[in-house]
């Protein structure tokens, strides 16, 4: 396993532990944040309706990006310096690392820090953390302050973990896949043309149409 790899498993451990410490050091359970919700709506509802929004999410984001990267130089810009940092990618790889960066953030910045710190603060810190070793990586810093003000609109309107958790899963894992497919860093056809590959240049925060949302046809990941 590449060592980038090992490196943000370990980084998600860690982020998985200290968000059960610090739910605990506070009296409380983690995946039942103590502010009341926008909505008042019982449990089961609540679970029903935060899975809703964040399978919407995940469709306008995975959707949005796609677009973006038909448009916007510095989204392809973007998407190349994710493809050299992060290296060949197999599809075990991408499910591994899309559903523990999925879990683990939530858990920490949605379960622990946001009833802590607010939905503002919690939004903004998950987005500065979100850095790359280059300015090519800034739109990612900013792309993932909006996704935490998405993200935590979710548990805030619904009091629930699960449709962030869905959401941010499903990002990661559509947006790796087409950063592992895709090779833009010398483009033949425009990138409008459906021959064209179309990438996601956003693996963050952040991805249903999942995959056929603009017509694409979807290359499978190296194995």
């Amino acid at each position: 396993m590449p060592r980038p790899i090992r490196s943000a498993l370990l980084l998600y451990g860690v982020f998985t532990g200290l968000a059960f410490l610090w739910a605990s050091a506070e009296g409380r359970a983690i995946l039942t944040p103590p502010a009341e919700a926008w909505w008042a709506l019982p449990s089961g509802a609540a679970t029903v309706g935060s899975l809703g929004l964040g399978l919407a999410l995940a469709t306008v984001t995975v959707a949005s990006t796609r677009l973006l990267v038909r448009r916007a130089r510095w989204a392809r810009e973007l998407h190349v310096s994710f493809r050299g940092l992060l290296g060949p990618l197999t599809n075990g790889q991408i499910a591994l690392l899309a559903l523990t960066s999925g879990i683990a953030e939530e858990l920490f910045f949605r379960g622990a820090m946001q009833p802590a710190f607010g939905l503002p603060l919690t939004s903004l810190i998950f987005g500065l953390l979100h850095v790359g070793p280059g300015r090519a990586f800034l739109p990612w810093t900013l792309w993932a302050v909006l996704m935490g003000f998405c993200f935590g609109a979710i548990v805030a309107a619904t009091g629930s973990l699960a449709g962030c958790v869905l959401a941010h899963v499903l990002i990661n894992h559509r947006n790796l896949h087409f950063i592992a497919a895709h090779d833009v860093s010398s483009r033949g056809p425009h990138p409008g043309s459906h021959r064209a590959s179309q990438p996601s240049p956003l693996p963050g925060p952040l991805s249903a149409s999942l995959g056929s949302s603009l017509g694409e046809t979807e290359p499978v990941a190296r194995r």
